[in-house]
């Protein structure tokens, strides 16, 4: 007699055992109690055998991107990074900050957006408004961040046995924006294949992916090369990317990399 057994392991995947039961044992039997123990902890046994070696959540597998650029900007091109998640917006400012460009910190936006009497805060605020303010404070980008993050309890079982741990999946999208024409100059997109449990790391490396698909750094879909945004590298690409502009050494005081929403 055949016999299949279902063994849920994660929410999204499952896995199937077919197990041939010799004799005349079946869910009615009438066998000995000895005999259907030995049978139980077979199917045990090869559970834990199918489990051990299941995927877990720890780590984020590599994103789904998309993305394109017009121009990119010269070394110290003045930006503001704008957004709701202070996460995605300081994964951000660390990457432009790395790959040359200053990051004018938000709370000399919000100081200007005060000085106007205009509301910045929350999620009610006019992008024309926040492109504005970031003129009045020497930027010429402002880089557009939004994420979108769902959570859900889950359960894990890569190491044999099931333990409940907090999963997240998320999509990060981030478009630059000049200041003075409204024009869209690079934009960005990445979304994660499957749930993740390290939300720090699962954000800097989304950012991360979807900044180097803007810049041309790794072609749009789901390759990269090993080099781009490696596991703990704080959301850098490994070989850096030079634009043609020569750097100029004016204006580099008083910008720092962005903190707060």
């Amino acid at each position: 007699m055949q016999t299949l057994i279902a063994v849920s392991v994660t929410p999204h995947k499952r896995f199937f055992m077919n197990t041939a039961v010799t004799g005349t044992i079946s869910a009615t039997s009438t066998a000995p109690k000895s005999v259907r123990q030995i049978h139980l902890y077979a199917y045990l046994i090869m559970l834990l055998v199918l489990t051990a070696g299941c995927h877990g959540y720890s780590h984020l597998e590599i994103p789904t991107t998309d993305g394109f650029h017009s121009k990119l900007p010269a070394p110290y091109t003045r930006a503001v990074v704008w957004g709701g998640r202070p996460d995605t917006v300081q994964s951000a400012s660390t990457w432009l900050l790395k790959r040359g460009l200053l990051v004018v910190d938000q709370t000399k936006v919000l100081q200007a957006a005060a000085d106007q009497k205009v509301s910045l805060t929350g999620y009610q605020y006019l992008e024309t408004d926040v492109l504005r303010m970031a003129k009045l404070v020497g930027a010429r980008l402002v880089v557009f961040s939004n994420a979108e993050v769902g959570s859900w309890e889950a359960l894990d079982w890569s190491a044999g046995f099931p333990h409940s741990q907090r999963v997240y999946s998320a999509t990060i999208s981030l478009r630059a924006v000049d200041v003075n024409t409204g024009e869209i100059e690079w934009s960005g997109k990445a979304q994660s294949p499957e749930r993740f449990s390290n939300i720090e790391e699962g954000i800097s490396q989304l950012t991360c992916h979807a900044l180097a698909t803007a810049w041309g750094m790794r072609n749009p879909g789901v390759t990269a090369p090993g080099n781009v945004c490696p596991q703990g590298s704080g959301a850098m690409v490994t070989e850096t990317h030079k634009p043609a502009t020569n750097p100029t050494s004016s204006g580099r005081e008083n910008l720092t990399p962005s903190m707060n929403n």
